[in-house]
């Protein structure tokens, strides 16, 4: 068997997040990543969502694979978490309702 291996140096994606700083409890909390470098809706990648708590714990929230059509979101966050993509404007947004002290957190798309 042969093991193929295909290094990120040989990617030149970039992913750019942006959104709020700060909200209130029980708000919605609306994030998007713009993405480069590769086309949204490839087979060969899946966009995550993922934040990094205050105590340094990485949870993730949801992911979207749009060339299947397909999202999901962690057991955590399902009924919480909205995913879309936007093929056209190279975005994936996050939508995280019903926010708690608990959501406090560092945000990123991967």
């Amino acid at each position: 068997a042969t093991l193929r291996i295909f290094p990120g140096a040989l990617c030149d994606i970039k992913m750019v997040a942006s959104g709020p700083t700060e909200r209130k409890i029980s708000e919605l909390l609306p994030l998007s990543c713009t993405i480069t470098g590769a086309p949204l809706d490839t087979r060969y990648y899946d966009w995550n969502y993922v934040r990094q708590t205050a105590r340094g714990e990485l949870q993730v929230l949801g992911w979207i694979y749009p060339f299947g059509n397909n999202t999901g979101s962690a057991p955590a966050f399902q009924g919480r978490v909205t995913i879309t993509a936007d093929t056209v404007k190279q975005k994936v947004s996050l939508q995280l309702h019903a926010l708690t002290a608990t959501d406090t957190a560092t945000y990123f798309c991967a």
